[in-house]
């Protein structure tokens, strides 16, 4: 909801009623007379219309004659949705800036080609901090525009949101950190590049602390080189050739949602070099994933080494088929990698082929996992539906988790749906439980499932690191 200069100006004591005149609030009950707002330094109310929509802000300048000029002066917050579509190039020309927050979401530049030339300039003049560019398109799957080279003018950018772009050609712009030296925030929504661009983009920020590839068919690979970055999102981008953390010293997150669809998708490499900050990593899927630590590349007998390891993460999401042998061993295999993991996520996925008495076998016999043993405190089974192939691994949970506390089992949403298949579920994890629980100490938790599905998981939430787990429903 748009926010109104008088919800802003309900925070501050008589605000709302301050700015009406006095004479028709003379007879309102408890009114003094006081008018509490204007005695507020200039650079307060300033900050108060900041915060309004650029409509409720420019109206300000006909509440008194010292709120004439606040606007003017104050920095711009623009959102193209809060104006009529024709004021919007007049603010954008009007205003003398600085521009503080600017959004353009709603215009087909296809139809606008004066407006796609002059705003990246006003934009870049006026020190743009926070800009949201969407190219309004009707259909997606169309070509796409260039994006203007302009925008790469915008030094005082400190977040960027591009969607529906081709890149221009980035051999031939300024290169260097003095192209974007405070951009903190770069995200990227089906927006076309190169492998050459998104170098680019890295070697021209260098205090970039989050990237986030969106709905993106390129690029074919993702080579981190960054002193600066802390996180990484890929969210149902394609990436065939894999993403390969080179050198990112301070990198803690990186989050892997949705890769290539189909079956018949090739696997895309997982390459991790230089991350000794690395705490969060997923969703790791062993049907799509193919892990690389170091030099060794990870295979479902690979036997956990020092060379093989990333001790620094304690957060770990996995998305595997129990039903298949293949993706089970491999999933035994990654949690090999992660000696130190704290937090392990399991989503399950629908079994492709029948379970088989050889999954069991493999559970009581797979090889020592240092972070199931040792210091797995929290496990969350997402998307239960009570496979066999499924109670075999809380089995193995239940008996090799030494330190385990809580065993969360989220039920999918056509299970909850079903109260007496709810109780039959939970009396069987009840008897698994009590058998082998190698932790007297843990509980076992079946929840149902959240109003937010996996799909209304946002990139914004992966990517927010005040948020300790982001995996967390």
């Amino acid at each position: 909801m748009a926010t109104t200069i008088m919800d802003v100006l309900g925070y501050f004591p008589g605000g709302a009623h301050a700015l009406a005149r006095s004479s028709s609030l003379s007879a309102a009950a408890g009114y003094d007379g006081e008018d509490r707002v204007s005695a507020l330094p200039d650079h307060l109310l300033r900050n108060i219309v900041s915060r309004l929509p650029a409509a409720d802000a420019a109206r300000t300048a006909s509440l008194a004659s010292r709120w004439r000029y606040l606007w003017r002066s104050t920095p711009l917050v623009l959102r193209d949705a809060d104006v009529p579509r024709a004021a919007v190039a007049r603010v954008l020309a009007n205003h003398p800036g600085p521009f503080r927050a600017v959004t353009l979401a709603r215009c087909r530049f296809a139809y606008h080609e004066r407006m796609l030339a002059q705003w990246p300039r006003l934009l870049a003049s006026k020190g743009v901090e926070d800009l949201v560019l969407v190219n309004n398109v009707s259909d997606p799957s169309a070509d796409t525009l260039t994006l203007p080279a302009d925008i790469f003018r915008c030094a005082s950018l400190q977040r960027l949101f591009l969607g529906f772009w081709t890149f221009p050609n980035t051999a031939v712009l300024p290169r260097g950190p003095d192209v974007f030296p405070d951009l903190r925030e770069l995200s990227m929504f089906a927006t076309t590049m190169t492998d050459g661009d998104l170098d680019y983009m890295l070697a021209c920020t260098p205090s970039l602390e989050t990237l986030a590839l969106i709905f993106n068919l390129t690029p074919d690979r993702v080579h981190l080189r960054s002193k600066s970055l802390r996180c990484v999102l890929l969210w149902c981008s394609m990436v065939e050739e894999g993403v390969v953390v080179v050198d990112a010293p301070l990198l803690e997150r990186l989050i892997l949602f949705e890769g290539p669809p189909g079956p018949d998708a090739g696997q895309v490499k997982v390459r991790i070099f230089g991350a000794p900050k690395l705490r969060v990593l997923g969703y790791l899927e062993p049907r799509i994933h193919q892990l690389q630590i170091g030099d060794k590349v990870i295979k479902p007998n690979t036997r956990a080494s020092p060379s093989t390891m990333v001790p620094g993460v304690k957060i770990l999401a996995l998305k595997v088929n129990f039903g298949v042998s293949k993706e089970v061993k491999m999933m035994g295999s990654f949690l090999g990698c992660f000696p130190n993991v704290e937090t392990l996520h399991v989503q399950s996925v629908v079994a492709d082929e029948p379970t088989g008495q050889h999954l069991s076998k493999f559970w009581k016999e797979v090889c020592r996992v240092d972070c199931i043993k040792s210091h797995v405190k929290t496990v969350c089974l997402h998307q239960f539906r009570g496979d066999q192939s499924e109670f075999e691994f809380i089995k193995f949970i239940g008996r090799s988790a030494q330190k385990l506390e809580a065993l969360l089992v989220v039920l999918t949403q056509e299970k909850f749906a079903l109260p007496d298949v709810v109780n039959e579920l939970m009396c069987k994890l009840g008897d698994h439980t009590r058998v082998s629980w190698a932790c007297k100490d843990g509980v076992l938790v079946v929840l149902g499932p959240t109003l937010r599905t996996v799909w209304k998981w946002s990139f914004q939430k992966a990517s927010d690191l005040t948020l300790d787990d982001p995996f967390e429903s």
